[in-house]
């Protein structure tokens, strides 16, 4: 199944368009996109009818939530996270509550909802054979530090070497961005990926930010759209970025990683969230940036200082990667 987007321009409305199969223009299903508050939304009814997700099971126009055997979504108005099948996802945009019904924006449809609900829809084109690991930080550069001293770029090099040691005899190819304590430029790190000829880019870090906790796992931000830590897109990037090209692929990488960490952690799920880190932004392939938890809350510190949790870590975030090639390789 493919979702093909069009817009033709009627009275109070844009048409998008959904093709299902190869079927006739006038057999196709279609999802209208309306203008409200200058931005095209699509009612949440009408996405439950298309994904076939049921009946809405609280019955509010501030928020609702649809459960199946295979899929679940929750929102609320005003925000900008929703549950996607057990995880967080941010949006670019709130949910808008308009005319006693909730509605989200056409592009977080296409970019954050359609990938994950509808993942064998998202095509790579080529297998996953090389998957580049990228420590952050290192050298000259420490990263964070933890409560008692951990330095983060010496925790996401031994994360990075775990989850290699994990991924060996998967069929799967991995190298790292670097091996040892040595500083690598953000650029020089793309280009290491460009010239592995990689299928995926996978950055690790660890997280500071007083008591906070929990894992997040981000991709890029759609063309146009803001950035999770951007309260709207008035300040947004419009430019299309390299890893723009990327951007179902993406967000459902992002998915299937974040899940298998927080089903292997149970820890607090920050979400998959935006942002234009230049080794997303100029990614030569599918990237994510993964921020494995907080240095700086002593709970996360104790726990992420043991290998004993670093390796449930690695293999979380391998098995997420599996899960990922799995669903994308061709068939």
């Amino acid at each position: 199944m493919k979702l093909l987007i069009g817009w033709r321009r009627c009275v109070g409305a844009v048409s998008v368009f959904c093709v299902l199969a190869a079927a006739a223009w006038a057999q196709q299903p279609t999802l209208k996109s309306y203008r409200i508050n200058g931005g095209n939304y699509i009612a949440v009814t009408d996405l439950a009818k298309f994904y076939n997700l049921g009946h809405d099971q609280v019955g509010n126009a501030e928020r609702a939530e649809y459960r199946t055997r295979t899929a679940l979504f929750y929102l609320q108005a005003e925000r900008r996270d929703v549950v996607l099948n057990g995880v967080n996802h941010w949006l670019s945009w709130p949910v808008q509550s308009e005319h006693d019904r909730l509605w989200v924006s056409d592009v977080d449809v296409l970019k954050v909802i359609d990938p994950v609900l509808r993942p064998g829809t998202v095509h790579f084109g080529r297998p996953i054979r090389t998957v580049v690991l990228d420590p952050g930080h290192g050298g000259s550069d420490h990263g964070t530090h933890s409560v008692s001293g951990y330095a983060e770029k010496i925790l996401t090099l031994d994360l990075a070497k775990r989850v290699q040691q994990f991924l060996a005899g998967s069929g799967v190819r991995t190298v790292l961005t670097r091996t040892s304590d040595r500083t690598v430029s953000l650029d020089d790190r793309i280009e290491f990926c460009r010239e592995q000829h990689a299928e995926l880019f996978v950055s690790l870090h660890f997280n500071s930010g007083g008591n906070a906790e929990g894992i997040e796992t981000y991709c890029v931000s759609p063309a146009g759209a803001a950035s999770t830590s951007k309260p709207s897109s008035k300040n947004s990037d419009s430019e299309h970025m390299t890893g723009n090209r990327y951007d179902l692929c993406n967000v459902w990488l992002a998915h299937c990683v974040q899940k298998s960490l927080l089903r292997a952690t149970g820890t607090a799920d920050r979400g998959v969230r935006r942002a234009r880190f230049v080794v997303l932004r100029d990614a030569s392939c599918p990237a994510i940036l993964v921020e494995a938890g907080f240095l700086s809350n002593s709970v996360e510190e104790q726990k992420i200082a043991t290998g004993t949790y670093r390796d449930t870590l690695a293999k979380a975030i391998g098995e997420g990667i599996l899960m990922y090639k799995r669903t994308i390789e061709p068939r």
